[in-house]
């Protein structure tokens, strides 16, 4: 039974920067080709969450992070192949790590060619007064799920409880999904323990709310903070916004994709 369809798709090359939206993207067991696979280590960082985001620097959330070679980082050469296999197929051939490089533009406007230049960390290190190191591997760092999804129904009602706009971006999801049920704008919430299929291959199941913090609360394109947003979700909806996901079946992933419950 179809229940909804794929919005956007989204990937975040460095975690804490801006995210980019993508046409397509291969979503393995470990999460996205590509997705939060780069992030800062802050030396006086909490050992449980060592990272620099915009937690800690606001404006961290407007630097933009871009693989060099973007379009050969959303599908792997030889993914047709693997899916001939067997189900789910074993896993195809990522390119090389140093294939992987990423660029970054300051909101200033500066560009680092690299993001592992030493210069980047040492200016980073003078504008937040941190001891910091880029930290790097292919399998992602998350928080919690390599996977996450968010619908436009939920930030349409948060933004009306509030009114307020409430941008989808705030929420930093990988699938932004537009349900069929228009009568429950956080219908993604009753999915949590249920299977589905996204498009021709990927299959997920929903594994448990999000629990958000104040990355939120901050506007994707000034980083100024909306405390309130945050408030509002702990008052009134546990705290909880989007769902995470854990994969069954990886596979490619579309923009307009239809989502079935199975």
């Amino acid at each position: 039974m179809q229940i909804g369809t794929i919005d956007s798709v989204w990937r975040y090359p460095v975690k804490g920067m801006r995210g980019e939206e993508v046409p397509h993207i291969y979503t393995a067991y470990t999460g996205l080709m590509g997705d939060r696979i780069y992030g800062v280590v802050a030396a006086d960082g909490d050992p449980g969450h060592p990272w620099h985001t915009g937690r800690n620097q606001e404006e961290f959330i407007l630097y933009k992070a871009s693989y060099k070679s973007s379009e050969e980082l959303l599908l792997p050469k030889n993914l047709d192949a693997t899916y001939s296999e067997w189900a789910p197929g074993i896993d195809p051939l990522y390119p090389d790590a140093d294939e992987f490089k990423v660029n970054v533009e300051t909101p200033e406007g500066v560009t680092y060619d690299d993001i592992e230049d030493p210069a980047f960390i040492a200016d980073l290190e003078k504008l937040t007064g941190r001891s910091l190191r880029i930290h790097m591997t292919q399998r992602g760092i998350f928080d919690a799920r390599p996977l996450s999804l968010f619908s436009l129904s939920a930030a349409a009602k948060l933004g009306e409880e509030i009114a307020m706009n409430v941008d989808k971006r705030r929420f930093r999801a990988n699938f932004y999904v537009e349900w069929d049920d228009q009568d429950d704008p956080f219908y993604e919430l009753s999915l949590v323990g249920k299977t589905l299929k996204i498009g021709d291959w990927l299959e997920v199941v929903i594994v448990e709310r999000d629990p958000r913090c104040t990355m939120i609360t901050l506007d994707p394109d000034t980083a100024e903070a909306t405390p309130k947003l945050l408030q509002h979700l702990g008052r009134n909806h546990r705290g909880d916004a989007g769902v995470f996901a854990a994969v069954l079946q990886r596979g490619r992933v579309n923009k307009g994709d239809p989502i079935l419950l199975k």
